[in-house]
């Protein structure tokens, strides 16, 4: 969950006059926060964000406005939405519809930027980008010093190496290419840009240099400095709707900061889901229809139409009514309507969770647990019998984890799309890189070490209709001097004597096995998982200093619990 820093002065300024910090911690409700403290040396409140579907909210403007709205019972007004657009254009190259297609800008103009402002500018940039626009490579963003501008601005896409300009925080000219290689940035985002022969370009009238979006800005006119009173705020992506919406989230901050909000043109060569000319920022709809009997019926409470109304523009939201329905829309810097039940969510956060009176079930309906849960229970009591350490890990891991530090570079794996770490970038599809990942831990300790977790895993299955399924596996490994195939073979028959089952072996090449000390483990004739010496280069990887067998098995492969 998103966390930001913000001064408490700026924060009650931004609020209204008046308002006591005191209640801080209770109004925080409204945007499903927490206060996580205070830094000491800077004096900033820590405020944990729950909800990573509002990224209005990731700001002190955006939790100041959510909180004025509560107070005022009614949204704020931005006239900018639906003002005629100024002179200025942003003009787009045909071959971005390829590569990274969308761009949007507009232009601030207000007060002179400050020290405190700016290092907010930057915070709002990086928690959008990076939690939002998905580490750049969905949505990024630029803040520029538009009095250095000459409009119209050019979205090219240009040859790697043959544009030229110093990046900020460098002295020295540097191509395209040599910032992915060498630039610090270059080098944290060239993955946004893999694959394009072309790399986009923002480029004035004149031939000044702004940006590489997504990677970097030029010193010339994207380094903002404290006094700088005019503003581009732009956004470029893969996804027209999170760009605007990015756009419209800065203006918005912008605007509650005090600054004229003026709106930009892009001209678009093709056709976009809004047309060929897009004004930004862009008053983008979002709203459901909700059944008035829904609100009463899911909140468990009676409630006239008018006290619905009423909370629901506490939220931010506009209303308007339909034969035994209420339509209900977000504001344009809101998108996080899907379905009907969430407009009844920002209902019961405007009623106050802890006030609505909790509804026993009127009929008892005992459980059971499923025949699986069950059987991996057993397996667990079982392998606990046999001396080994149970552990429990995490089904995300880094992608290099579950291929290449395994021997096993061409493993098909389940990925995230919108990547928040590296290291967790990736579903496991094995649970051995998290049992090498605790030896790694545990050299120290005395030997012999026998480790095992039941967890589930995610392989890639098109049939299904997500793409892949999830399964139960047993994954134990054994580190320890001696430690060999055989070892683990005997745990295996162990398994299968107690729980009324003969498995069959046969041969198995695997890159994270010895050749010729690994078997796949096969009951009722089917595969059921595998078993082996694991490859020194594997141990190597990981840092594990003592030979290491492995063995896996699918929990559901086993037959059916009858007196588990």
């Amino acid at each position: 969950m998103p966390t930001i820093a913000v001064d408490p002065q700026d924060l009650r300024s931004l609020i209204g006059k008046g308002y006591k910090l005191e209640r801080l911690a209770e109004d925080l409700q409204w945007v499903k926060g927490e206060l996580k403290g205070e830094d000491p040396e800077t004096g900033r409140l820590r405020i944990e964000l729950n909800d990573t579907n509002r990224p209005d909210l990731w700001s002190a403007a955006g939790i100041a406005r959510q909180i004025r709205c509560a107070r005022s019972g009614r949204l704020e007004k931005y006239d900018f939405f639906s003002a005629p657009p100024g002179p200025a254009r942003i003009l787009v190259d045909p071959q971005a519809e390829q590569l990274r297609p969308f761009v949007a800008g507009f232009l601030a103009r207000g007060p002179a930027v400050t020290e405190a402002s700016l290092a907010e500018l930057i915070q709002s940039q990086e928690k959008l980008c990076e939690g939002y626009g998905g580490r750049r490579k969905t949505v990024s963003m630029g803040i520029y010093r538009a009095e250095r501008i000459r409009f119209p601005v050019h979205y090219r896409m240009v040859e790697p190496r043959s544009v030229r300009f110093v990046p900020l925080g460098f002295e020295e000219e540097m191509n395209l290419q040599q910032i992915l290689e060498r630039h610090p940035k270059g080098i944290e985002y060239a993955w946004t840009l893999e694959g394009l022969p072309l790399l986009p370009l923002l480029q004035d009238k004149g031939g000044g240099i702004l940006s590489n979006p997504p990677i970097i800005n030029s010193r010339a006119i994207g380094e903002v400095v404290p006094g700088d009173r005019e503003l581009l705020v732009e956004s470029t992506g893969t996804d027209l709707r999170s760009v605007l919406l990015i756009q419209n989230i800065m203006a918005v901050d912008l605007a509650d900061r005090g600054y004229a909000i003026e709106p930009v043109v892009v001209h678009y060569p093709y056709q976009t889901p809004l047309g060929r000319k897009v004004r930004v920022p862009y008053p983008l709809v979002n709203r459901v229809r909700v059944p008035n009997a829904d609100f009463s019926r899911l909140l468990g409470e009676r409630l006239p139409l008018s006290q619905v109304e009423r909370h629901l523009r506490a939220c931010g939201c506009t209303i308007k009514r339909g034969r035994g329905r209420l339509e209900v829309a977000t504001a344009p810097y809101r998108q996080d309507y899907m379905h009907p039940v969430d407009a009844i969510e920002d209902l019961a956060i405007a009623l106050g969770l802890n006030n609505l009176e909790p509804i026993w079930p009127e009929r008892f309906t005992p459980g059971h647990l499923q025949p699986l849960t069950l059987l991996e229970d057993k397996v667990r009591e079982l392998m606990i019998g046999l001396s080994y350490e149970e552990i429990i890990a995490n089904v995300l891991a880094a992608r290099e984890d579950l291929t290449e530090r395994l021997r096993l570079p061409k493993a098909e794996v389940v990925g995230i799309a919108n990547v928040m770490s590296e290291s967790y970038s990736t579903l496991r599809w094995t649970i051995l890189a998290a049992l090498l990942g605790v030896e790694q831990r545990s050299a120290k300790t005395p030997f012999p070490h026998h480790t095992f977790e039941v967890g589930e895993v995610v392989v890639p299955d098109p049939a299904d209709n997500h793409g892949s399924r999830t399964e139960s596996l047993l994954g134990a490994l054994s580190a320890h001097p001696q430690a060999n195939f055989s070892e683990l073979h005997s745990v295996l028959n162990y398994l299968m004597f107690y729980l009324g089952c003969e498995a069959k072996l046969r041969p198995l090449e695997r890159g994270c096995f010895l050749s010729g000390r690994g078997a796949e483990i096969l009951i009722s004739g089917r595969p059921a998982g595998s078993l082996g010496e694991l490859h020194p280069e594997v141990l190597e990887s990981w840092g594990v200093k003592m030979p290491a067998s492995y063995l896996e098995l699918r929990i559901a492969a086993l037959p059916p619990p009858r007196t588990l």
